[in-house]
């Protein structure tokens, strides 16, 4: 059920500012209560949830810091992790799967393929026919690749919406850092269209670090005279590698996300190395977004990425670009992630939005 009003746990600055995205139907506030007792226990769960996850994220980079003295040790290091991390040997918590789906499970009227990719070596598609091709990357703080997690969310999204989804690999920072997995995302954007695939029935699609990549390749495809996709789907989009949002200080000090800006820079150092943290390639609250096709944003007010969220809002009305922010009073980080209420909420509006953009009579 949708609310106008606002709950008072969340009061900081951006109130304004989303009551002016929200005036200029920009903007809309979800909420997905089942019941006074529900809710609290839902949030109860989520606070603990989350000091696992923040715990155990420290924990690891503690770990990974103390191997910087070899070189050797820490490259078995870093292998071993991704390893773990794809395969759900190494999760931050228990692998969840979602209800009406059973392990190795597929939405109907579908073919799972695995190819080979640079970045874990497996490529995972959920084919769809007579439906928009969509080009997904999963978000991973730029150094580790998709998790269980991640995969079951993205099988998920391709059952509700009915839609062929591709998950993209790319490389992983710090051997390869900044622009090589935007670069890679556009390499295999255009060999996708060179297949016979037309722009205006491809999606892009991407959560948290993935959304930086995703937006980073559509600039390099802008600049070089590239058709540009149909629209693009962001899920809890980091897109300010400078952390300067008011959110990423509020949600560090805070139960209600899971990481903090320790964590953020950490990752966001291993990526850029000597790119400024302002590079619009990387991130994209700094770019121009005149001529990009409509994004549809998804977060929550929990989100440590949340400002990164209503500054790329505001940055496509300031340029006249159709950006539409929908966020829930979640209480997780990227809610996508769990079968819920709100997730399904999510990826209703995320139907309604590639239906409203597709144009299939060019198919």
């Amino acid at each position: 059920m949708m609310t106008a009003t606002k709950s008072g746990f969340l009061q900081t600055y951006s109130d304004q500012r989303l009551a002016v995205l929200e005036a200029a139907d920009l903007a809309r506030r979800y909420s997905a209560k089942a019941g006074w007792a529900r809710d609290q226990i839902d949030r109860l769960l989520a606070r603990l949830e989350n000091r696992i996850i923040e715990r155990t994220l420290i924990s690891r980079l503690k770990t990974a810091m103390n191997k910087t003295g070899n070189l050797a040790a820490a490259e078995d290091h870093v292998a071993f992790m991704r390893g773990a991390y794809a395969s759900g040997a190494m999760e931050t918590l228990p692998s969840f799967m979602p209800s009406g789906l059973v392990r190795g499970a597929r939405p109907p009227h579908t073919e799972l393929q695995d190819e080979t990719g640079p970045q874990d070596g497996t490529q995972q598609r959920y084919a769809m026919k007579n439906r928009p091709d969509i080009l997904y990357v999963a978000g991973g703080g730029f150094i580790m690749p998709p998790a269980r997690k991640q995969k079951s969310m993205v099988q998920r999204l391709a059952e509700a919406i009915n839609c062929e989804i591709m998950m993209v690999p790319h490389r992983l920072a710090p051997e390869h850092p900044f622009p090589a997995a935007p670069a890679d995302f556009v390499a295999h954007y255009l060999n996708f269209v060179e297949q016979g695939h037309r722009p205006e029935n491809i999606f892009l699609a991407a959560d948290t670090a993935g959304a930086s990549i995703v937006l980073g390749a559509l600039q390099i495809l802008q600049m070089d005279g590239a058709e540009l996709p149909a629209g693009i789907v962001l899920f809890s989009p980091w897109c300010d590698l400078s952390l300067s949002g008011w959110s990423y200080i509020t949600r560090s000090i805070s139960s209600q996300s899971p990481f903090r800006m320790e964590t953020a820079a950490f990752c966001a150092r291993l990526y850029l190395q000597d790119e400024p943290v302002t590079s619009p390639l990387a991130s994209p609250v700094f770019a121009n977004q005149e001529g990009w096709p409509p994004i549809l944003i998804h977060t929550s007010e929990n989100d440590i990425h949340f400002d990164d969220a209503i500054r790329m809002a505001e940055n496509g009305r300031k340029h006249g670009c159709d950006v539409r922010l929908n966020y829930w009073n979640s209480p997780r980080h990227h809610l996508e992630r769990l079968s819920s209420e709100a997730a399904a909420q999510s990826f209703g509006q995320v139907n309604m939005f590639i239906n409203r953009c597709w144009r299939p009579g060019h198919a």
